[in-house]
């Protein structure tokens, strides 16, 4: 294929992974996009970078066969799932994974397909096992369930996100965006959370020489101790966002624990996260590592180094607290182990996190 080819799909990868950023289907740096090029060689997004920050020579090349890659930039950590996904199904030319909010919250209640509507017409979506990101375990996975369920070119990907095949671009974005709904639809007949995803912002704050300065000047003194609490416990951290959408709210009210039930949660906020009786306790759950802090019936305070940092983990609370509000409602859910949630959470902050940096300097 001729480099001017390679290069209008590069462009034509950017181009879709902005339109899905724009509609909330991908995120941040999570998910990713590739092209089938030929037969054995197709195009994917890089780790580690945002969407609205790409450029054409991102794009790397890879080889299906033993993912080898040409170019500068690491390619996806999912490459694998990529490779393999267009070897079971030679009519795929396109692929976007994402972890859109309600096929991922779907995905974590442990069935083994969701069945729900779109168009007054019956959809079913296959669930593949879980098994931990970037390991051959759920590549293989994911190939199973597509090659089982050979009508489906949309699958959710379990405690993750989703896979959404298509012909071209367009067919996997529609998957996308079909998906999206039935599983709203569903997670609304079954699991009664009909939830509004997104962050809801409290009273916010940030350091600036070492002096805690407040979004709002009427924050109230006893919200301005839980921040100040949180500084002095957690001196890596600069950014304080106050969540109070409606999922994390509930939580806020009604739980004592939260363990994860998807893989960004555990990545993003931690391995457990405790929620207090009362203001009194929340100086104790005040933890290393542990990138939330919640405040009986006051929603959440995500916390960062960076605000775009604390944003993420905001984001990643809410998706969460929808997440375990279904399976707490359904009576049943798959939640991830601890050790599968410590391997992931030191991954994250030692690997991807640097791997951002690096990118983003």
């Amino acid at each position: 294929m001729k480099q001017i080819d390679l290069q209008e799909e590069r462009e034509h990868i950017i181009q879709v992974s902005r339109e899905l950023h724009e509609v909330g289907l991908l995120v941040r740096t999570w998910g990713n996009i590739s092209s089938r090029v030929d037969k054995d060689h197709f195009l994917v997004t890089p780790s580690g970078i945002k969407y609205e920050d790409l450029t054409p020579e991102m794009i790397s090349l890879v080889n299906i066969n033993d993912l080898s890659f040409e170019g500068d930039y690491k390619p996806s950590s999912e490459s694998k799932v990529h490779a393999y996904s267009y070897k079971v199904r030679p009519d795929a030319g396109f692929i976007v994974h994402t972890h859109q909010v309600f096929a991922s919250c779907a995905g974590t209640l442990g069935v083994k397909k969701v069945f729900s509507y779109f168009d007054d017409e019956d959809v079913t979506i296959p669930v593949a096992p879980y098994a931990l990101p970037g390991t051959e375990k759920l590549a293989e996975n994911v190939a199973r369930t597509l090659n089982k369920y050979k009508d489906s070119n949309g699958i959710i990907m379990a405690n993750h996100g989703t896979l959404c095949l298509g012909g071209n671009s367009k067919e996997a974005i529609f998957e996308a965006e079909m998906m999206e709904t039935a599983c709203n639809d569903f997670l609304i007949d079954v699991c009664k959370t009909d939830m509004t995803h997104g962050v809801e912002v409290g009273y916010n704050s940030h350091l600036e020489n070492g002096v805690v300065v407040y979004d709002q000047k009427d924050t109230p003194e006893r919200v301005k101790r839980i921040h100040e609490q949180i500084y002095s416990k957690r001196r890596d951290i600069n950014y304080i966002i106050h969540n109070k959408s409606e999922a994390v709210m509930t939580v806020s009210r009604r739980a004592n624990h939260m363990r994860p039930l998807l893989d960004d949660f555990a990545q993003l906020i931690g391995v457990s996260v405790k929620i207090p009786d009362n203001e009194d306790e929340i100086y104790h759950n005040i933890k290393k590592n542990v990138n939330v802090v919640f405040s009986p019936n006051d929603g959440a305070y995500c916390v960062g180094s960076t605000e775009d940092d604390a944003q993420a983990v905001a984001i990643v609370l809410d998706k969460g607290c929808i997440a375990y509000m279904a399976v707490m409602r359904n009576g049943e859910g798959h939640y991830l182990s601890k050790l599968e949630c410590i391997k992931m959470n030191r991954h994250y902050r030692k690997s991807y996190s640097k791997l951002a940096d690096i990118n983003k300097n």
